[in-house]
């Protein structure tokens, strides 16, 4: 070989170490953009939304957090620490306050809207201003991003059954029907299941994940990320149920015999979709039908909200904006003060007022 051949091949071979060499640096690169990307998008709350854990009953249930925002809007929400969505901590004893649990999906917990917006909130604010006087009312947020009906029905069930003492409880309607069967599942296919909702609260601790796939292509990945972990649709409309609508009904008949027992009245919340003028899917016949059965006091928001500037009251396909949580505010007052276990205790609290009144009245001697 020449010596003018062997300069070629000197200057064109790459040594090996020089290709690791490049590699090195790009993952070096590549780690610095993330950690770069991952601090600058924390100031804009996309590490801080709200994580969930895996439960062994109720499958996933939030984590507790004081500086946590909403995945729309990045408005505040606060879990407690008992993992309900209100500002202070929630105690089984509450002597002299009138106490209401509201149940439901993401509707409920109050997606995109912030802790004094949701309509549990707004409903606490009405009574407190409108119910009767001494009495403090508690309208507290026991919703779940996600849950289906069986999980809204068996998170109330647990509730009441700890003890927390409700005075009535709210059960909304959920739109997540193609996810009815996941509390049934057992042994290993409940295992995987636990796994993977854990898998999902570790990716969610990272402001890069929530950043590209929970908001820029929440369209295009999320939603097709979540079908590949449970079937399911949130259009009320045109979903069609896994299972009947017996089904359906037998987990309510079993979370009325649980608050029957416990002396705690029932709300039904029967909430619907964008457009949606009629109760399109069988399960929200069926608790329209099982509320006229059983003689329940059902809020129809379906029929409140379809002849609305649907653009006003809904944020998107099914989730209310907040004047439209607003407006649930206000159809459910009255139902709540229809309730003879408000009547009880207002007549109580009126009870009391009288005999302090007549207790600390001064007492005067004759001239």
């Amino acid at each position: 070989m020449s010596v003018a051949n062997r300069s070629t091949v000197q200057q064109t071979a790459v040594p090996p170490k020089s290709g690791l060499r490049k590699l090195g640096k790009g993952v070096l690169w590549f780690l610095a953009i993330c950690l770069v990307l991952e601090v600058g998008l924390r100031p804009f709350g996309f590490g801080s939304y709200v994580i969930y854990r895996p439960d062994e009953r109720l499958l996933w249930v939030p984590l507790p957090g004081t500086h946590k925002v909403t995945e729309i809007n990045h408005l505040p929400e606060t879990i407690d620490p008992q993992g309900f969505r209100y500002h202070e901590a929630v105690s089984l004893q509450h002597s002299g306050i009138y106490r209401v649990f509201t149940f439901g999906d993401s509707v409920t917990m109050g997606w995109g809207v912030g802790d004094d917006q949701n309509y549990s909130a707004q409903l606490e604010k009405l009574l407190n201003t409108q119910g009767c006087s001494g009495t403090k009312f508690q309208v507290i947020s026991a919703g779940v991003n996600a849950y289906p009906n069986s999980l809204v029905e068996e998170r109330m069930m647990k509730v009441v059954e700890d003890g927390y003492q409700p005075d009535a409880v709210i059960v909304a309607y959920s739109a997540n029907t193609g996810f009815e069967g996941i509390p049934d599942l057992e042994g290993k296919e409940r295992e995987s299941f636990l796994r993977r909702v854990e898998l999902k609260s570790l990716a969610r601790h990272s402001a890069i994940y929530n950043f590209f796939i929970e908001d820029l292509l929440r369209q295009l990945a999320y939603y097709r990320f979540r079908e590949l972990l449970m079937l399911g649709t949130w259009n009320s409309a045109k979903s069609s149920p896994d299972l009947p609508a017996a089904h359906f009904l037998a987990k309510l008949e079993k979370a009325k015999a649980v608050a029957d027992a416990h002396h705690v009245q029932m709300i039904l919340l029967l909430l619907g979709s964008r457009k949606e003028t009629y109760p399109a899917h069988p399960y929200q016949q069926a608790m329209l039908d099982y509320a006229n059965q059983n003689h329940i006091p059902l809020v129809n928001i379906i029929d409140l909200m379809k002849d609305k500037n649907q653009d006003e009251v809904f944020m998107d396909h099914v989730h209310p904006s907040a004047i439209g949580h607003v407006m649930i505010a206000q159809q459910l007052l009255p139902a709540v003060r229809g309730l003879s276990s408000y009547a009880a205790a207002c007549e109580s609290d009126g009870r009391n007022s009288a005999v302090t009144s007549l207790t600390t009245k001064p007492v005067t001697s004759r001239p």
